[in-house]
This record gives C-alpha cells, sequence and structure tokens, in this order.
C-alpha cells in the first residue's frame, strides 16, 4: 500500500466561452452560443433579450493569467456592460449629450462587429470611419438605423464626432526615434487620430506614412526631408515587431497590418504583409515616389 497519495493533477482551465456564458448566469443572463465553441474570437453569446456579447476583447486581457485572473478578469468584463445596458441609449441622448459623447473611430471594414455600418464612410483599404457613443463603462457603435432617431443631424454628428476625437486624451506622444512618432492610451479612439495627423504632428507637406495595428496605438513618420527614409524603414520594423508580439497581443483585434501614405486627404497602403511568415514589404506607388523624391531633392 502506498504511503502517499499521487499529486493530483491541476485542473484544466474553464474554456474562455464556458467561462463568460457561466458568469452571466450568475448574473441573471442566459445566453445560448453562436458560433465554435473552441473558439472565442469567433463565437458570440446570444441573450434572451436580443443582446449579443462577443468575446474578442477578452481574449487579450485574458491571455497568460493564472485561473483566479481570469475569472476576476471576466467578471469585471460582464459587470461593465450590464452596468452599460443600464446607460441611456443613443436615442434618448439630449443634442448636447450627444455632443459630449460621439465619437469618430476606426474600424476594420470586415471586423466582427455585427452592428449595420452601411452609412460608414470609407477611410482606407479595409478600414472605414464609423460613429461611437462613449459611456462612461463602454462604446457604443452607432447603426445606420439608428442615425435618423439621434437628436443631432448627420452633419453636426460627424463634425463634432471628429472634434472629440481630436481631443481624446492620450497616455504618450513621443518621438521614440529619429522621425519616429509613438503615440498610444487605453481610449478606444487612439488610433482613429490618423483622421487628422497634423493635429498631432503638425503640417507635413510631403506627407505621412503611418500605421495603426490596433485601436490603442498609432505610429507615424511624417515625411519632411532625406532623414525620413531611414525613419520609415524603422515604423515597418516597429509594426512587424507589434504584429508579432505573441505575449501583448492585439487588444481588441487587429486593425491594418499595413502601412499607410496619407497625402491631401487621400490614404492608401504602402505595404503588404505575409501573415505566415511575417515578413512586410514596402511597396511604392506613384503618389508616393513623389513625395519621396521632393522630400529629398
Amino acid at each position: 500500500m502506498a504511503l502517499f497519495g499521487r499529486k493530483k493533477p491541476a485542473a484544466e482551465p474553464l474554456p474562455l466561452v464556458v467561462l463568460a456564458q457561466r458568469t452571466l448566469a450568475e448574473r441573471g443572463v442566459e445566453t445560448t452560443l453562436d458560433g465554435p465553441p473552441g473558439d472565442p474570437m469567433q463565437a458570440r453569446l446570444l441573450g434572451a433579450d436580443g443582446q449579443v456579447y462577443l468575446l474578442a476583447n477578452l481574449v487579450a486581457q485574458v491571455r497568460g493569467e493564472n485561473e483566479e485572473r481570469r475569472t476576476a478578469i471576466v467578471r469585471a468584463h460582464f459587470d461593465r456592460m450590464l452596468q452599460a445596458h443600464r446607460e441611456p441609449t443613443p436615442e434618448e441622448l439630449s443634442a448636447d449629450e450627444l455632443r459630449d459623447r460621439v465619437r469618430l473611430r476606426l474600424l476594420a471594414e470586415d471586423g466582427a462587429d455585427p452592428t449595420d455600418l452601411n452609412y460608414a464612410r470609407p477611410f482606407a483599404p479595409g478600414l472605414v470611419l464609423g460613429l461611437c457613443v462613449d459611456y462612461p463603462t463602454m462604446v457604443s457603435t452607432l447603426a445606420t438605423q439608428t442615425l435618423p432617431k439621434l437628436a443631432l443631424g448627420p452633419d453636426e454628428l460627424w463634425a463634432m464626432a471628429r472634434f472629440n476625437t481630436d481631443a481624446e486624451a492620450v497616455d504618450a506622444n513621443a518621438e521614440i526615434a529619429p522621425g519616429v512618432h509613438l503615440v498610444e492610451g487605453e481610449s478606444l479612439f487612439i488610433a482613429s487620430k490618423a483622421v487628422n495627423l497634423p493635429a498631432l504632428f503638425g503640417a507635413a507637406p510631403f506627407g505621412t506614412v503611418f500605421a495603426v495595428p490596433h485601436r490603442h496605438l498609432l505610429l507615424a513618420v511624417p515625411i519632411r526631408d532625406a532623414d525620413s527614409l531611414q525613419a520609415i524603414q524603422t515604423l515597418a520594423g516597429l509594426l512587424v515587431r507589434v504584429l508579432g508580439d505573441e505575449d501583448a497581443g492585439l487588444p481588441g483585434g487587429l486593425l491594418s497590418p499595413h502601412l499607410m501614405f496619407s497625402r491631401h486627404d487621400q490614404v492608401t497602403p504602402v505595404s503588404s504583409f505575409d501573415h505566415e511568415t511575417g515578413e512586410l514589404r514596402i511597396e511604392v506607388d506613384e503618389r508616393f515616389q513623389e513625395a519621396l523624391e521632393q522630400a529629398v531633392a
């Protein structure tokens, strides 16, 4: 007879989808699963009241955490979300409340958000501009059918959204290498500041090369002289590091894997990214070539 029992193996952590469903059930919200149970990036939880709970944002938050921390993070996430459901709907907000809360936001054209965004404005290949309402505990993306019901007309709504996104606070705005600027923060609208690059970096007569890999980060090189060529190479290397950093992840999911070139209110991609090899290639089109030649002249 053995004197010592065999040590029990550590329990396997609950799959995130199961943990999310259990957490919601503890709060009186019964849900059904829509999508693959083993892939929280694609799975959705459907509440009996029609509410949809996406899990992609939780994936990055719980990565690498122990079971106790995972459970705490998921509980806090849904507590905030359920509190947010008690906020007034966008249609119930007054004109002044909308002026304070509306934001402009860059969104991936093929993102997981099920909101009807037929009204969204194109920004660059793969990216569109949508409108959001910023509540204390969540951000609500406005749907096409909601816009006619709001207290503000479309022109003022878009104008105030851009003004508020420009004014959104950042945690850091620094030149991290010669000519290379980094802007980041907790706000969900940091990358969306790419809509008005001069507000961040001043005039750039030859345009700006920038990257928005996820919603909390904007990397940029305003093209000003011949030294900008090396800065663009440095920027490309930084972007590859961000895209390949599995530990940090991409909060909120991938926004764009490309370098973009902005000049005269026109934005085009100037790189290609191979997701399998992690290689990024800078591609110089006619507009970009002209800007570079003018900068070094």
